[in-house]
């Protein structure tokens, strides 16, 4: 519980930041870097201890989301926040080592898969809000 009650406040925070941010830089440039970010923790994560397969595992995923972060800002905005929310889908194959065996900080899955939906839905949001102020 404490992970959840946690990742709101992580995640209220990113939200007043790019609100604060937007007026310098887009609200999509800030959603594609979010994703870059949160994808390449696991990369760290890895580098503590785990197998190499682990490692490429991990970062062949982390290069997975960043590319899917820079067509998502080049191409499709939709696709940066679908991109957050799919990252929490890899965060629940972290929980309890279950399918992904990568060793990591037990807390961690839940609390970055909790980050994951509501600025994944927030950035929805946004980028929806922004298309219907365009028309």
């Amino acid at each position: 519980m404490f992970q959840i009650l946690a990742a709101v406040v992580a995640a209220s925070i990113v939200i007043m930041v790019t609100t604060l941010l937007s007026k310098h830089f887009s609200e999509k440039l800030i959603a594609a870097s979010v994703l870059c970010s949160i994808a390449f923790i696991y990369v760290g994560f890895s580098l503590m201890g785990n197998s190499v397969n682990s490692i490429l595992l991990e970062v062949s995923v982390a290069i997975f989301f960043y590319f899917l972060a820079i067509i998502g800002y080049s191409k499709n905005n939709f696709l940066i926040a679908y991109g957050i929310v799919l990252h929490g889908i890899w965060d629940l194959l972290h929980q309890n080592g279950s399918l992904i065996k990568t060793n990591i900080p037990d807390y961690y899955p839940l609390f970055c898969l909790s980050v994951d939906i509501i600025l994944g839905v927030y950035f929805l949001w946004v980028f929806k809000r922004t298309r219907i102020l365009k028309v």
